[in-house]
């Protein structure tokens, strides 16, 4: 029954974390849960080395936004609110960070006392109380990790992956909600899955405009690596000009794969996804470490 200080001081451990969230949001946008991911090399061509992923509490439905520079989460936080909130006909009401520069900024808390938005904070290196966002952190990265190892794709092509994991898992099923998807969830209406196709594989793109004489080719060999939102539509790489094309006339065979190594090209496997994450202290520092994965 006596205090011992010396047990304290050489034996104190962390207090365990509740297996079961003790809130679920009732309603979508009660409750986001934010959280900002990178460094990620190598960057993607357009100079990508982070991405902002929010959820949705309630229906778990994910937006993404790829980053140049942490001081662009602002920005893209407030266009994923306003598209959302517009979507749904109802106002943000709270969101859950970590401890982070970019969620803890003066211009940041003043926008958020101004519009109601009550914003939770985790305590400094206990990334479990925003579990929900962590959680899905890790799924979206290993599937991109997994796209890209599959076909062989370079580790430039991190941005496109990550988007497109994203898009599948809001269409996919999840434990979190019975007998429906994050997009039935969100949107209210099933999700179309018949025009998924599998990423990195090579496919045959539709010459289209002028200039196609009467003995040229028809269709381009490009690689597959995403679906254009607010498009039907598929993004495809070509790889002589080094350009994105926006296609629906497209041919996929799905079972190849294009040789990368064969454009002189570093070694897909060895450098793809090589996240360094960041965990701050309470004094405002610093700490980097590398992804134990």
């Amino acid at each position: 029954e006596e205090f011992c200080d010396g047990c304290a001081l050489g034996k104190q451990h962390r207090f365990p974390f509740p297996q079961v969230a003790n809130y679920r949001a009732e309603k979508p946008l009660d409750l986001v849960h934010a959280d900002l991911c990178g460094k990620i090399k190598p960057s993607t061509a357009g100079g990508k080395n982070y991405f902002l992923l929010i959820v949705d509490d309630h229906s778990r439905y994910m937006w993404i936004e790829l980053l140049t520079t942490k001081d662009e989460a602002f920005r893209c936080f407030k266009k994923i609110q306003a598209l959302a909130e517009t979507e749904r006909e109802c106002k943000l009401r709270a969101f859950r960070s970590d401890r982070g520069g970019e969620f803890n900024s003066i211009e940041f808390k003043q926008y958020c006392d101004e519009r109601g938005v009550k914003h939770f904070t985790t305590t400094p290196y206990t990334p479990q109380q925003n579990g929900v966002v962590e959680r899905r952190n890790r799924t979206v990265v290993e599937m991109a990790r997994c796209l890209l190892k599959s076909k062989g794709v370079p580790g430039e092509f991190w941005g496109e992956a990550v988007t497109t994991a994203v898009y599948l898992l809001n269409r996919a099923p999840t434990k979190s909600l019975q007998g429906r998807t994050p997009f039935e969830a969100w949107h209210n209406r099933k999700p179309k899955v018949h025009h998924l196709r599998t990423f990195g594989c090579i496919t045959y793109v539709k010459i289209v405009g002028p200039g196609v004489s009467k003995l040229s080719d028809r269709s381009t060999k490009m690689v597959f690596v995403g679906y254009e939102i607010g498009t039907k539509g598929y993004r495809l790489f070509d790889l002589v000009t080094r350009k994105l094309h926006i296609s629906r006339d497209v041919i996929f065979e799905e079972s190849k794969a294009w040789e990368w190594t064969q454009e002189g090209r570093a070694d897909p496997v060895t450098s793809v996804l090589d996240v360094e994450f960041y965990t701050v202290a309470e004094q405002g520092t610093t700490t980097k470490t590398k992804d134990p994965e």
